[in-house]
């Protein structure tokens, strides 16, 4: 983890993502870039900005944005830096992570909108559906100390395997927990049938002896305790019920594609469910593609 982005519109949402992003820079000896993209608001009629006001906008988002990065350093950032661009936010934010350049980006979940949950086409979210890299949101509620219990939903897809790469980093070193957490969705038409039993037991052993082969490898990269716990129902469903009954959590780590296959996160997908409406911070880990790979 080399580069952090943490995008910025200066509202309370994006100073705790900030200060997480802090956190993190300091522990990976990574260095934050402090993002903020500008825009002229929608006018109606005839009437347009002159560009001596254009010119004003730009200058006072810059001078905003010099504030942010002193704001960093007075909380500790030891390499931060800004960039400064004018165009729509989200789409603004996935140009620059395109270059290829930046490893993890760090956002708040609600921004001057004040919003409490994600809308469909909100800045947070569509930078999820569509960055190349892992995405950390975080909610405009609840703790921001160092991740110490972290879930870990895995469905044996490469996606998820490397979700659990990524929330070996992400855990800290006096961490409580890390929990691989599998769910077995069945298909609503095959429900309350006689045969199902004997072939949910045959699923509960096979994906047991898999299950413990992953916490396996992920003890031998962590020294926190690995647990694993096995479920059946709908996906996004379960692991929010999981959040729900343990509040401790203070981290989930999600893939953001499963065995679908699918490139994108889409409208109703797991990952898409527990960013949504997850009670705490939420890390869609997405891998680069790389030439071979896409």
């Amino acid at each position: 983890m080399r580069r952090i982005l943490c995008p910025v519109d200066f509202s309370p949402g994006s100073d705790r993502a900030m200060r997480v992003g802090v956190r993190l820079a300091n522990e990976h000896d990574a260095e934050l870039v402090l993002f903020h993209a500008w825009q002229i608001p929608a006018t109606t009629g005839d009437y347009a900005f002159g560009t001596g006001v254009v010119a004003d906008l730009g200058e006072v988002a810059q001078e905003m944005l010099d504030q942010e990065v002193r704001r960093a350093t007075e909380l500790g950032a030891k390499k931060v830096t800004a960039k400064l661009v004018s165009g729509p936010a989200w789409s603004m934010i996935v140009e620059e992570l395109q270059a290829g350049s930046i490893d993890l980006v760090v956002m708040g979940t609600e921004g001057r909108t004040g919003l409490r949950r994600f809308l469909l086409g909100s800045v947070a979210e569509n930078v999820v559906r569509h960055a190349p890299c892992p995405v950390l949101t975080i909610r405009p509620e609840g703790e921001l100390a160092p991740f110490r219990k972290v879930l870990v939903p895995v469905d044996f897809s490469a996606g998820s395997r490397y979700a659990m790469e990524v929330a070996a980093e992400m855990i800290a070193r006096d961490g409580t927990a890390i929990t691989l957490l599998h769910i077995v969705e069945i298909p609503v038409a095959y429900r309350g049938r006689s045969t199902l039993p004997g072939a949910v037991e045959a699923l509960d052993q096979r994906g047991a002896e898999i299950l413990d082969g992953w916490a396996a490898a992920l003890r031998e990269k962590v020294t926190v305790p690995v647990r694993t716990e096995w479920h059946i129902g709908s996906p996004g469903t379960e692991v929010l019920a999981v959040l729900d009954a343990d509040r401790s959590y203070d981290l989930v780590v999600t893939g953001s594609h499963g065995r679908t296959g699918f490139r994108r996160v889409l409208i109703g997908s797991v990952a898409e469910k527990i960013v949504r409406y997850a009670s705490c911070p939420v890390l869609v880990a997405r891998q680069r593609e790389t030439a071979e790979s896409s």
